[in-house]
């Protein structure tokens, strides 16, 4: 105990404040993707891609999702750089055979794809945000084929 508050009243001597981890969780999302889908909806093995830029700047992440009762997908593009700001923001999922699904707009937080039937069936998917000027756009996902297992 003794030890902390002399490292605490040091630090505060030096002009250096603690952090506490609830200010760094405040700038990051604070929707989960299981909330943007609606009750049902898991993350899947090899559903998680960071949306980046060509640099490699992180804007956000993109999640696929699977409701395995309803045998359907949902794709949530999470923005995690220009929160608050009505920036382009998308998200896609095509199934193999089946159907594919889009939303593209300026949102301020999140773009979902709705629900898709997907059950047994192979899907791609992607989620994208840009900058406030519309110049830079951060993109993940993935191109190939995947999920096969219903």
């Amino acid at each position: 105990m003794l030890t902390r508050t002399v490292m605490a009243a040091g630090l505060v001597a030096a002009g250096i404040a603690a952090t506490p981890a609830s200010a760094a969780a405040a700038s990051a999302a604070t929707e989960s993707p299981e909330q943007v889908c609606g009750p049902g909806y898991h993350r899947v093995q090899d559903g998680h891609r960071a949306m980046k830029t060509r640099e490699g700047a992180v804007f956000g992440h993109v999640y696929l999702m699977y409701d395995k009762r309803a045998g359907k997908n949902c794709v949530a593009a999470i923005k995690t750089a220009y929160r608050g700001s009505r920036t382009v923001t998308g998200a896609s999922i095509e199934v193999r055979g089946g159907g594919r699904s889009e939303d593209v707009q300026r949102y301020r937080f999140y773009a979902e794809t709705g629900h898709i039937d997907g059950s047994w069936k192979c899907v791609k998917y992607a989620g994208w945000t840009r900058d406030p000027d519309g110049r830079v756009e951060a993109w993940g996902g993935r191109n190939s084929w995947g999920n096969c297992g219903g």
